[in-house]
């Protein structure tokens, strides 16, 4: 059957009629428009119509059998997915939709500052855990940004000469994600990792280091490997033959002969420092750089510790060019509250993101921390806390009882909390590694010299038994630039969402430079994590705050 849904404002009913068309009708009146899911009003009285709902009801599809929350992503110890793996995406029959007038500026007060009008602290449902003596401490703490609202310039969002200083001044000096050590299990698999011009060859060179060089011969600077690979016993360039050993140090020179008093020069391909996080290669090309876990911070590790993500394994990991600048690529995912408007479907199930929790440490932020259950301040549906407490149980004994399908017993040393554990989270300047089970991990890098296009990684990890051999990691699925995520099926319905996602980056990217006065606006606490990020982007850049 055509996917159909009411609205989450306006209950209007959008139906999929096929052909890309999609037929908007008021209930109430009769009065309808047909438009193309890309929101081109086709005829009617109805003339214009939600874009992203248009989107999700007549846009790229997945399959039934991927049209699944990818937290419920089946893995290969073939666990059943519960039918709330469905209401992210194909909503099941009968599943109340709910459906509410807006208000556009709920609010309260508290002791710490404004919030939404559906918050409830968080303090209440880790006093009501029920094993609350495994709540970790990092989850009460709370840090969030002072200040603000804040501007931020737009040119350094489009104009070349800010790419410039980022590849000078943070991709050359700070830690960023390579990738995954499964990535590269055996002595002489290799990665190349790639960052705006810059080019590095991750080489696991013993079954306890990995090393980084720079991927460029020094004879004539040929790509020494455009590719991933396995088992190399050296990196000899294609173009004259020079070679180097796994370690970086000169194994030949083809024709030294003709090159006296080059040796000493060329002896060792210039490397980056790396570490290891959670699973996670990490390469710094700053000599100078402070260790992984001093950048990474105290609190950051101490979310992730008892998830132990290096015993997970690389379910899925997709690629693809973004139209937009990498920050505003990364923009999108660093708030919730763009759910009201960019993400209606999710409102149908009362999910609303504007109550989230947002705090920042240093390079690492945390947002959304701990799913506290449904409710909807914008259309005035606010669920009391103790509702909302056996919510937050249920869906905690949801969450036990499928893990237990992958990971058995061990699922029993986590409380209620972490089992809900939802946090999206970002480390500066372009990781978002999501918390708790939740298998999400995002990567941003600009791409190439052109400072208006990125590249975009969608990674899942997934818990697997710790005494099991896990599987082998997933092969990079790379999608051209004009294709739909939804075609990268192992996504499930975060496809879906991405999506939408990228409707915004592409309009958002051509108003950054239509925009005047140039700069644009971020708020004191929803948008308190892009404040943070802009913060140490200015720090690193050597901005002057407001004035760039």
């Amino acid at each position: 059957m055509m996917r159909h849904e009411p609205h989450p404002f306006s209950g209007f009913v959008y139906q999929a009629i096929g052909n890309e068309k999609v037929r908007v009708e008021n209930p109430k009146n009769g009065k309808y428009g047909l438009f193309n899911w890309d929101g081109t009003w086709i005829e009617g009285d109805i003339t214009h119509a939600d874009p992203h709902f248009l989107r999700f009801i007549g846009g790229p599809d997945l399959t039934p059998e991927h049209d699944v929350i990818w937290t419920r992503l089946k893995t290969p110890k073939g666990e059943q997915t519960s039918p709330d793996g469905y209401m992210f995406g194909r909503m099941p029959e009968g599943l109340e939709r709910v459906v509410g007038s807006y208000d556009p500026a709920p609010a309260m007060g508290t002791e710490k500052g404004m919030r939404s009008a559906a918050h409830v602290d968080l303090d209440y449902f880790l006093d009501n855990d029920r094993k609350p003596e495994l709540v970790p401490a990092v989850y009460r703490k709370e840090s969030p940004l002072e200040d603000g609202p804040q501007r931020i310039s737009t040119e350094r969002y489009f104009e070349p000469a800010y790419h410039a200083m980022e590849v000078e001044k943070i991709w050359r000096r700070t830690w960023q994600v390579a990738c995954r050590e499964d990535d590269i299990p055996n002595i002489g698999d290799y990665h190349v990792y790639t960052v705006a011009d810059l080019s590095w060859l991750i080489v696991r060179v013993s079954e306890t280091e990995i090393k980084a060089h720079q991927n460029a011969c020094l004879h004539r600077g040929r790509i020494l490997r455009e590719c991933d690979g396995h088992k190399a016993t050296e990196f000899r360039c294609p173009y004259h033959g020079w070679s180097w050993k796994l370690d970086g140090s000169i194994k030949e020179i083809v024709c030294e002969w003709d090159f006296s008093g080059v040796r000493e020069d060329v002896s060792q391909l210039p490397g980056a420092k790396v570490g290891t996080w959670g699973g996670w290669v990490f390469i710094n090309p700053d000599p100078k750089a402070r260790p992984l876990d001093d950048y990474l911070g105290p609190d950051m590790i101490a979310q992730y510790a008892k998830f132990d993500h290096s015993s997970f394994w690389k379910q899925a990991h997709v690629t693809r060019v973004v139209p937009a600048n990498w920050k505003v690529a990364m923009e999108a995912f660093l708030e919730g509250w763009h759910v009201l408007a960019t993400h209606p479907q999710l409102l149908l199930l009362n999910w609303e993101n504007a109550a989230d929790r947002y705090d920042v440490f240093g390079n690492w932020g945390r947002a959304g921390h701990v799913t506290i259950g449904r409710g909807s301040a914008h259309r005035k549906i606010l669920i009391d806390r103790d509702q909302l407490l056996a919510e937050y149980r249920m869906t905690a004994d949801a969450s036990r009882d499928y893990h237990r399908q992958i990971i058995g017993d061990e699922v029993d040393k986590f409380s209620d909390a972490e089992l809900n554990d939802n946090s999206y989270c970002d480390l500066f300047p372009n990781f978002h590694p999501w918390a708790g089970f939740s298998r999400i991990n995002f990567r941003f890098r600009p791409y190439g010299s052109n400072p208006e296009k990125a590249l975009m990684d969608v990674i899942y990890i997934a818990p697997w038994p710790k005494d099991k051999p896990k599987p082998p990691a997933a092969t990079q699925n790379i999608l051209r630039e004009d294709q739909s995520w939804t075609e990268a099926e192992e996504l499930g319905t975060l496809a879906r969402i991405i999506d939408q996602d990228c409707a915004n980056m592409v309009s958002v990217q051509a108003g950054m430079k239509t925009k005047y006065p140039r700069y644009v606006w971020l708020s004191s606490y929803q948008e308190s994590k892009l404040r943070n990020f802009h913060n140490n982007y200015d720090r690193l850049m050597g901005l002057d705050e407001y004035q760039d």
